[in-house]
């Protein structure tokens, strides 16, 4: 009897420290399923790549301008942001905008290489760049609540108001270039020549001061054979107008592109 009450604890045992054994190893299992987001540490590398190249900017002269100075502006963030190209977020939206932002540091990054070589070249890839990488500041402070230190907040307020203007100015083209898709011209003879017409409605959001749209004529080769013009003053929003072109053509051309040339918004005061 002694001795079967000792098998039954010997028993027991091995089945509380199996058991014991299994939990550990599916709680082990859990946590290795559990995946590591990146959002969090983003956006701590994110301030401190910033502030990185803060002060770098602040430290230097006009005499500093090299390619070097701009590829050291450049790497002071990258160094630190580069890592989450490939991390996972919990975000996707997230994950989006920081890859876009790596993506506008490697396009300054590349841009810097040609300060010495091709100064034009260099001004437009790294303005190009630049406007990408303000209206992503601008997101990362206004969505995800980016902060800097003190010293790095004047800067950081100067490149979200240029981040806004981006922004603006792309949504005020955006709305044009809509704008002159729904233009559809028709063509009559008048004084021997064609006239094109099209009545259009503006439905942009905005009122124009004034607005151009250039007017290409293309035969049925592809050949352009006249460019004309388009113009309205003082077109409010939701109001439809009728818009003419005149043209020296006898013939209707056999396609027609139609591009904004000019406008501007009116104040809004």
């Amino acid at each position: 009897m002694h001795r079967s009450k000792i098998i039954l604890a010997v028993a027991l045992a091995c089945a509380l420290v199996a058991c014991a054994a299994m939990f550990a190893g599916c709680a082990e299992q859990n946590g290795q399923d559990q995946p590591q987001y990146a959002d969090e540490a983003f956006m701590q590398s994110l301030t401190k790549g910033y502030e990185a190249r803060d002060a770098l900017v602040e430290k230097s002269t006009k005499a500093d301008k090299s390619a070097e100075y701009y590829e050291k502006l450049v790497d002071a963030e990258l160094n630190q942001v580069e890592k989450y190209q490939s991390s996972q977020f919990e975000d996707s939206k997230l994950q989006e905008n920081a890859i876009a932002y790596i993506n506008s540091l490697k396009d300054q990054r590349e841009a810097a290489e040609l300060y010495a070589t091709d100064s034009e070249q260099f001004q437009q890839d790294w303005q190009k760049a630049y406007d990408k990488r303000t209206t992503l500041l601008k997101t990362f402070v206004d969505e995800y609540g980016l902060t800097v230190s003190s010293s790095c907040q004047d800067s950081l307020d100067k490149l979200v108001s240029h981040g806004k203007k981006v922004e603006r100015d792309n949504n005020e083209k955006s709305a044009v270039e809509s704008l002159a898709g729904t233009i559809n011209l028709e063509f009559t003879e008048q004084y021997s020549t064609l006239t094109g017409q099209a009545t259009v409605s503006n439905n942009t959001g905005y009122d124009f001061d004034y607005i151009n749209f250039k007017v290409e004529l293309f035969d049925a080769n592809g050949v352009k054979v006249e460019t004309t013009g388009l113009y309205a003053n003082h077109w409010l929003n939701g109001e439809t107008i009728v818009l003419n072109c005149y043209t020296s053509q006898k013939e209707a051309p056999a396609t027609v592109k139609i591009v904004a040339d000019g406008y501007e918004i009116a104040d809004a005061s």
